[in-house]
């Protein structure tokens, strides 16, 4: 039911349990059936939760005890489910030949299981879960045929399943093999074709209530629509799409084995992007852009997030009741019930949706930050204008599969730059700089390297670029790029020319202004702790010591006293919060990120993203300095917007990071400067400073580039 639901984690956290009790029991043909059952759900409630190792280690378990069958009958039949698991796992991971191989098993399994039903009554629902488990199959395959480019392949598989559905009336499976043939006939530029598939799929989808379903199915229409060049029909599509995306709450609250396994959200938005920016309405592209950001965010949040302030606490405990009964009622709506029953559930949603958004009015206006947590509300272009500070340029990206789109905003202008330079030619060249600079190649290497992005990502922004102050936001691989590290045509590092600050998205500055108002003269400086000796930052300590000396009120943590409990305990009344520590990023699990801290009796020594978030701070700038962040791919910078982004939920308006191990003694040099000029210039321009005195004795960017600002520009 969990699963069915869409709450994920107590899917697993009941399925491990029910484990425990199940694998010691006697290995019956009930019992082996019961596990089956379990390993196959915990299977797709970590497939679908993103954890794929863990989905796939519970299929693979699922085909060993398919072995303890003695039946011939459920060995083939379980051997079916589990086969089509790892198909969807591989292919969530892109592995489509795996994917198609296992798909194609599990078709045959269950038809050799279909095969073999004796023709008496009772085998009947034996015989019609088998068919609805090879509709499934056939949607696999067709999916990943078409992702591996064989059309026709796609359509056979596809067109097969839509048989089979309508005549098992499998109206779930029928709508998701629909979907798929429209999107065969988009890759085929069969626009009309498109457009019929898909509209007969919204049909079925709508008779569902499935919300999830409407908003890819609305999206497809809306592409079927721009293919033909019919904008404002495509606009309206689009609209449709995203707002039915965003009535949904961070996971698809759906039914049935498609849960979660739907082709990036993000793309969306990125259509409705390009097509507002054709119909020349660059406003409208920004607010999709931030809406995506947003949505991005909330997915990153995930299901059963409780995150929250403690005087936002009972509000978050609201929420969860009131997404448990619409996820229910939607469950409800989309169950096999009678006609009458099926109206009465869909009152029953309404009115739990109808609780819900009212709800959400409350809480913006009691706290507007707490509902960016819950619901997509993001800034507009002419809000942005008005809290951007006089002198300062915002660079917002957009990065796609098919373009890079840049606005360029100021107080009083907007611009749209639409860059010839797609994802994957940044990921390998965001990746070659990256490289350059930390194994300290040679100057003519990095210059070179730098230069190049310079050219693809800021360089036709350049003449629109007024004041001295860059505010940019980041997106996808751009996100681990350091940009005061680019290289002019002029020689010069882009930071010697511009004050540079980032933010996780521009709807981040309608939060910022209070944020650190009326912060203490109080310092809080924790470096080097006690984590072992491998992880011993000898600088870091004096860092932390030179911090100290500097404000007189300040702590000072170092060695054994940096515990958690401490540096929580103390965090809330200090007006700086300085970590010289190392600190880890995790690319799978985001809120999983940690500044790694000494163990007490109560804490782990792992400050989580997660634990930031319920931190209550009244800082007017946190700094984390010396920092292992521990990437080793670049993947969508999730796990660097999470850590800035709970630190500034959590009450500060600035935070400073690494985007790479930095050098312990060049951290301290450069930290030195940066207190230097902090109460006179503010931290960005302190900053800045900070990185230009370095560059003369740590001339190389190893040294200097890895540091950022997050937060107001000030």
């Amino acid at each position: 039911m969990a699963v069915r639901l869409g709450a994920y984690q107590k899917a697993i956290d009941a399925g491990l349990q029910a484990a425990r009790v199940l694998d010691v029991q006697p290995r019956t043909e009930e019992m082996l059936t019961d596990l089956s059952n379990l390993y196959i759900n915990v299977g797709l409630a970590y497939r679908a939760s993103g954890n794929l190792e863990e989905a796939q280690r519970y299929f693979r378990q699922g085909i060993e005890l398919t072995k303890a069958f003695t039946s011939t009958r459920s060995r083939v039949f379980w051997s079916g489910v589990f086969s089509f698991g790892l198909g969807l796992a591989a292919y969530s991971q892109g592995d489509y030949e795996t994917a198609l191989q296992q798909g194609e098993k599990a078709l045959q399994f269950q038809e050799s299981f279909l095969a073999g039903l004796p023709p008496q009554q009772w085998a009947e629902l034996y015989r019609r879960n088998s068919r609805r488990h090879i509709a499934w199959d056939l949607w696999l395959i067709g999916r990943t045929h078409l992702k591996l480019g064989n059309l026709a392949e796609a359509e056979k598989s596809l067109l097969r399943g839509v048989s089979i559905s309508k005549t098992e009336g499998l109206e779930e499976v029928q709508e998701a093999t629909t979907s798929s043939l429209g999107a065969v006939a988009l890759a085929r530029k069969d626009f009309a074709r498109a457009l019929d598939h898909y509209q007969g799929a919204f049909r079925l989808a709508k008779d569902l209530n499935a919300t999830a379903s409407l908003a890819f199915i609305a999206a497809g229409i809306g592409q079927g629509y721009a293919g033909q060049a019919r904008l404002e029909e495509a606009r309206t599509s689009f609209k449709q799409s995203v707002q039915l995306l965003e009535g949904l709450r961070s996971q698809f609250q759906e039914a049935g084995l498609r849960s979660g396994f739907v082709e990036d959200k993000q793309e969306i938005y990125h259509e409705a992007v390009r097509v507002a920016l054709d119909l020349a309405n660059p406003a409208e592209a920004f607010a999709y852009a931030e809406r995506a950001r947003a949505r991005a965010f909330l997915d990153l949040l995930g299901t059963q997030t409780t995150i929250s302030k403690a005087r936002t606490r009972a509000l978050v405990q609201e929420e969860l009741g009131l997404r448990g009964k619409l996820a229910e009622a939607q469950a409800l709506v989309q169950g096999e019930l009678a006609p009458e029953g099926r109206a009465r559930a869909r009152q029953e949603l309404q009115a739990a949706e109808g609780a819900y958004l009212v709800f959400l009015d409350r809480v913006r206006k009691e706290s507007a930050e707490q509902a960016s947590l819950m619901t997509v509300d993001p800034v507009t272009l002419p809000e942005v204008q008005r809290l951007l500070p006089e002198g300062t340029t915002l660079l917002e990206y957009l990065v796609t599969e098919q373009e890079t789109i840049l606005w360029v905003i100021d107080q009083h202008r907007l611009e749209v730059v639409r860059l010839p330079v797609t994802r994957s030619i940044l990921v390998p060249e965001a990746r070659a700089l990256r490289q350059v600079i930390e194994t300290q190649a040679s100057a003519t290497q990095v210059e070179a390297q730098a230069r190049v992005l310079y050219e693809r990502i800021v360089a036709s922004a350049r003449p629109h670029i007024r004041g001295k102050n860059l505010l940019i936001v980041a997106h996808d691989v751009l996100h681990y790029l350091p940009f005061g590290a680019l290289r002019t045509p002029e020689g010069r590092w882009l930071i010697e020319d511009y004050t540079i600050t980032t933010l996780p998205s521009a709807s981040v500055l309608k939060f910022l202004q209070d944020k650190g108002a009326g912060a203490s003269n109080r310092a809080l400086a924790v470096g080097n702790p006690d984590v072992g000796p491998a992880l011993n930052l000898r600088f870091a300590e004096r860092e932390a010591r030179a911090v100290g000396e500097r404000y007189p009120m300040a702590t000072v943590l170092v060695r054994q006293d940096a515990t958690e409990g401490k540096a929580k305990a103390l965090s809330g009344d200090a007006g700086i919060l300085h970590f010289a520590t190392h600190g880890e990023l995790n690319e799978k699990e985001p809120l999983s990120s940690a500044l790694l801290l000494v163990p007490d009796a109560k804490e782990d020594g792992r400050l989580e993203v997660r634990e930031i978030f319920g931190l209550d701070l009244n800082a007017r700038l946190v700094v984390l300095s010396a920092c292992e962040t521990g990437l080793g791919k670049l993947s969508k910078g999730d796990e660097l917007v999470g850590l800035q982004r709970a630190f500034i939920y959590a009450g500060t308006p600035a935070v400073v990071t690494t985007l790479w191990k930095v050098d312990d003694r060049a951290s301290f040099y450069l930290m030195r400067e940066f207190y230097e000029y902090l109460e006179a210039r503010g931290p960005a321009e302190a900053l800045r400073q900070a990185q230009r005195a370095t560059m003369a004795d740590f001339p190389h960017p190893f040294f200097w580039a890895a540091f950022g600002l997050t937060g107001v520009p000030r």
